[in-house]
């Protein structure tokens, strides 16, 4: 079975009312373009902050080798996101904890995935440039950190109506 910690204890009212970043998934090819931008490796570890359903760890772990940690606080996301790991057997790579991505322990973190809203971001911001490891790569979809420079910013071809952009970050 998936590793899986809870923070049940705390109340429902107050769990919800650290939801400020709507779930709305990475497609499956803009994952992978942010993870080759952040030239993920096997066996490096790769946090994604807010994972939903698990998509990009599932992605992470099995096309690029990486272990992962998925931060997410939504109760049915992370049911979600363990059947599915649970399916492609890949508990031994994978693990999604049911926390406030704020309680994230980011300092063995090779490659930080983001996909935020921009209020997040700068909420987030003096986290990740505290707990970050220098050299670790942080790679947002569709916003940026606001005051940091990126490394690289591409744009990823998305439906009709939207372009998807990727920035990528490396902690000096």
């Amino acid at each position: 079975m998936c590793e899986y910690e809870s923070f049940s204890d705390t109340p429902f009212y107050k769990r919800q009312t650290r939801i400020l970043a709507p779930y709305a998934q990475t497609p499956d090819d803009v994952a992978r373009e942010m993870l080759k931008l952040a030239k993920a490796k096997p066996n490096e570890l790769m946090v994604d902050l807010g994972c939903g359903d698990g998509s990009v760890l599932v992605i992470a772990a099995s096309e690029f080798g990486c272990r992962c940690i998925g931060y997410e606080i939504d109760d049915i996301l992370v049911r979600m996101a363990l059947s599915k790991i649970e399916e492609l057997k890949l508990n031994n790579r994978v693990k999604v904890v049911h926390d406030d991505l704020f309680n994230a322990d980011l300092s063995k973190a090779d490659i930080v995935f983001l996909y935020l809203t921009p209020e997040m971001l700068k909420a987030l911001k003096k986290k990740l440039e505290l707990e970050l490891k220098r050299g670790a790569r942080v790679v947002s979809h569709d916003y940026p950190i606001e005051e940091w420079r990126p490394l690289v910013i591409r744009k990823a071809k998305g439906n009709k109506l939207h372009t998807h952009v990727i920035f990528l970050y490396v902690k000096e």
